[in-house]
């Protein structure tokens, strides 16, 4: 018999929680298992996503076992900034069995109900980053990158037949470093640095640095947002605890900052990408996951966040920054990069993108629900 279980937000109450995803993709060449500590700081820690407003977390059983999950939840940021009762899912999971789906689903839309939201976005996590947003809907056919979502195809099938209209997609862009023009890129950042009178520097992490780092990063962000944004504008919190999460699983050695004079006008987040390491470790960094991270040989990075001041749009500034990256991740020995991802609504920076030399081979989507 098929129930659904409300689970305490305790590391032994999320525990069931987050072990259903091991038995789903046990056997899927594709599917990178998450750092187990992370998980549970993800999920539970204090500076958890899902903080701003009521959430909750279900659990479907058929009998004794587990066999589809998802979190429900209200960013009352959001929806105080956008004049909205929206609600949002995420983290869903199941068995192929759309009995099972539905049945996390009803109790995700019954306590949404019971909150005052009359619409449902997802999957979709609260927050300033684009590290989850929708499901993999399109690019099936490779290891998904470090921290973006990966699910069966048939996901979707569950969504549209639930009632589940597309909300939104997001892409993901390809890029091979043997392509990029780099000729080409450093002419055109040399001449507009000249004639906008900025510059494109690595940007400095050391640990006595970190708080005027993410103080400048979270005011130019929110400066950068356009007032009907779905991405809520980060706290000087939000940046420093996204900072320290990368450092302890990744090398921040990619990031890069555009300045003019002393003023931040630019920030671009890139990372090692070490999916290929946690797939061969199973997300497990004790006790030898250290050592194989040592000696692990990163081939890709994926660009994650990148953000422009608003009077120094159109001035070549993401163009610099690409190109810094690039130089740095050709030292490293990178072959490719992916950057995703970029909302479809996002015309111009897909067009940089392309021009850049990559191409689109993934898409996320999210989805909408009326209630």
């Amino acid at each position: 018999m098929i129930h659904v279980e409300t689970l305490p937000k305790t590391p032994e109450g999320v525990r069931p929680f987050l072990s259903l995803p091991k038995r789903l993709y046990r056997k899927d060449p594709y599917w990178v298992p998450p750092m187990k500590r992370m998980e549970v700081h993800h999920l539970i820690g204090v500076h958890n996503p899902w903080r701003n407003g009521p959430h909750a977390l279900f659990l479907a059983y058929d009998d004794e076992r587990p066999v589809a999950r998802v979190l429900a939840g209200v960013d009352e940021r959001v929806n105080e900034r956008l004049q909205q009762q929206r609600g949002y899912i995420a983290l869903f999971e199941s068995e192929n069995n759309m009995e099972y789906a539905r049945a996390v689903l009803d109790a995700a839309v019954h306590f949404l109900k019971q909150q005052g939201v009359t619409v449902i976005i997802g999957p979709s996590e609260p927050g300033f980053d684009d590290y989850t947003e929708g499901l993999l809907y399109e690019g099936f056919d490779s290891l998904n990158s470090l921290f973006n979502p990966y699910n069966p195809p048939y996901y979707h099938h569950f969504f549209t037949e639930y009632g589940f209209e597309k909300y939104r997609d997001h892409n993901a862009y390809l890029l091979k470093m043997s392509e990029f023009p780099a000729e080409m890129y450093q002419r055109l950042s040399d001449m507009a640095q000249n004639r906008f009178g900025f510059r494109v520097v690595p940007a400095d992490i050391r640990p006595d640095n970190q708080e005027e780092l993410a103080r400048d990063v979270a005011n130019m962000i929110a400066k950068a947002l356009p007032p009907d944004s779905d991405v809520t504008p980060p706290t000087i919190d939000d940046i420093l605890y996204e900072l320290k999460s990368l450092l302890r699983y990744t090398k921040a050695d990619l990031p890069v900052i555009a300045y003019a004079g002393d003023r931040m006008v630019g920030v671009a987040v890139a990372f090692s990408d070490y999916s290929r390491l946690a797939k061969a470790i199973n997300g497990r960094l004790f006790p030898f996951g250290w050592v194989a991270r040592i000696f692990h040989k990163v081939r890709s990075a994926r660009c994650s966040m990148v953000f422009v001041a608003p009077d120094f749009h159109n001035k070549a500034v993401n163009a610099a920054m690409i190109l810094e990256m690039y130089k740095r991740a050709k030292q490293l020995g990178i072959q490719a990069f992916e950057l995703s991802a970029v909302d479809e609504t996002n015309l111009q920076s897909a067009i940089s993108l392309e021009r850049a030399g990559a191409r689109h081979y993934r898409t996320y989507r999210q989805y909408q629900l009326n209630i």
